[in-house]
């Protein structure tokens, strides 16, 4: 098949940017996030890195990264895709508590 493309899952939380212009879960409670799916699209823009990093949504939503997971290309129209990878990561300590949580959870 010529238009293949990679895929990947990717589990993240959403967040918002507070006063300070660090970026926090958008949920009050940190402890207690609810974890989405989004999907590497074939005109998803930028470079996946690592667990932290922040991306954009088809609907402007702005979530961290906190997961990779394996798609088949075939499966890849169960999840929604995102739009764009941003370079930018959150502070050492919301994603360390957020990885610690998503771990938890599996």
């Amino acid at each position: 098949m010529a238009n293949k493309y990679p895929t990947a899952e990717l589990v993240g939380v959403v967040m918002k940017q507070a006063n300070t212009g660090e970026y926090i879960p958008k949920e009050d409670q940190i402890d207690v996030q609810p974890f989405h799916s989004w999907r590497i699209g074939k005109h998803t823009k930028g470079k996946l890195l690592e667990p932290g990093q922040l991306f954009l949504t088809e609907n402007n939503l702005i979530v961290m990264l906190v997961a990779i997971k394996p798609l088949a290309f075939k499966n890849r129209h169960t999840i929604n895709p995102m739009a764009r990878f941003l370079t930018t990561t959150v502070s050492e300590t919301v994603k360390n508590q957020l990885l610690t949580n998503y771990s938890k959870q599996m």
